[in-house]
């Protein structure tokens, strides 16, 4: 069936691309309102398939209706939605009024499966005391790849998926395992990567920010943004990209390779646990803040740092080889080992450096 068409910023899209086959009736179970209590009430809507091929969900959200997604994969050809409408209302009969203006569709063309969650425009909920909000619980054969546009979703996506691509506001998002490429986006939202390989961009705004066990591809170093929120990194080998202000930056376990990895901060502490330096370059800028790195005593690097009036610089565990001139008490030039590498940090502001040898 074809659903008819209605403003965008009012749907709740979710399109499915795959090869799909559809033995029995579509709809397992129809919705029928439940009383949960406490002026809550519920609709349930289960969907089962059976598929073959794999591809790509997207899915797009309404600006009036927020709720989660939980997206996990099994073994075999079977996929299952299961969609859940809840209210908060003072009656019964102002829970069937919600029920009515929120529905779910179903459309295919080709290998694409669209699945449909809409409200109206000026939905009865927005500016009241009552709400409305979806759960959906998806379940997929692995290594697909997944997309959301919308807001007001709290994810939680566990793979194995190909890629995952989110852009949002005002939610939270929760991935792991992701083997070629994720890209998560989102306005004062909070994220949490794990065990994710390839291209690895996030970016957020007064949230923290949490990486875990990344692997970022040769081609592309880990760009991790935030602004107003803390950036932690825990476990990565690769290249990476971390930029934030007015809050900390955070690794441990890390092994940094070749170029192109970078950490800034402004009015903040940043402060790395370096496992391994392998022939990387390392640039790092603060602002008014404390930069502490840890490194390997057999560090092979050419160190060039630098800091504002009232600032200190501080080395130890290392054998630094410099020059009188190049030693001063907002700047150090020198060579550690062989120098393959390289790291420049700079302290605009009366900031402190300090390199540690362990």
């Amino acid at each position: 069936m074809t659903m008819p068409m209605r403003p965008l910023s009012h749907w709740l899209l979710v399109s499915v691309a795959f090869v799909l086959v559809v033995f029995g009736p579509a709809m397992a179970q129809e919705a029928k309102l439940q009383n949960l209590g406490g002026g809550r009430f519920m609709t349930e809507t289960v969907r089962e398939f059976t598929i073959s091929g794999l591809n790509t969900i997207r899915i797009t959200g309404p600006n009036n209706l927020g709720g989660s997604l939980t997206v996990t994969t099994h073994p075999g050809a079977t996929a299952r939605l299961d969609m859940v409408k809840v209210f908060k209302v003072g009656s019964e009969q102002t829970a069937s009024e919600f029920d009515r203006d929120i529905d779910f569709g179903l459309d295919t063309a080709g290998t694409s499966l669209t699945i449909t969650v809409h409200s109206e425009h000026g939905a009865p909920w927005e500016g009241s005391d009552q709400s409305a909000r979806v759960e959906l619980t998806l379940t997929l054969p692995p290594d697909m790849s997944l997309e959301f546009r919308g807001r007001f979703f709290d994810m939680d996506l566990t793979g194995p998926f190909r890629r995952v691509d989110v852009k949002t506001e005002y939610g939270k998002i929760k991935v792991a395992d992701v083997s070629e490429r994720v890209r998560l986006v989102g306005d004062y939202t909070a994220i949490e990567a794990t065990r994710t390989r390839g291209e690895i961009i996030a970016q957020t705004s007064y949230a923290d920010l949490v990486v875990r066990d990344a692997i970022p591809s040769v081609e592309h170093s880990a760009r991790l943004l935030n602004q107003f929120g803390s950036i932690v990194i825990e476990k990565l080998a690769g290249a990476v990209v971390a930029e934030t202000e007015n809050a900390p930056i955070f690794l441990s376990d890390v092994v940094l390779l070749g170029s192109g990895s970078s950490l800034r901060a402004a009015n903040a502490m940043i402060k790395a646990d370096i496992k391994e330096f392998s022939n990387a370059q390392l640039d790092v800028s603060n602002s008014n803040g404390t930069v502490i790195l840890k490194v390997p005593s057999s560090l092979s690097a050419r160190l060039n740092c630098s800091v504002g009036a009232g600032g200190s610089i501080s080395t130890s565990g290392l054998m630094v080889q410099t020059h009188p001139d190049l030693i001063a008490s907002d700047r150090l030039e020198g060579i550690c080992g062989d120098g393959k590498g390289a790291i420049d940090v700079d302290v605009s502001g009366p900031g402190q450096i300090g390199i540690q040898g362990e």
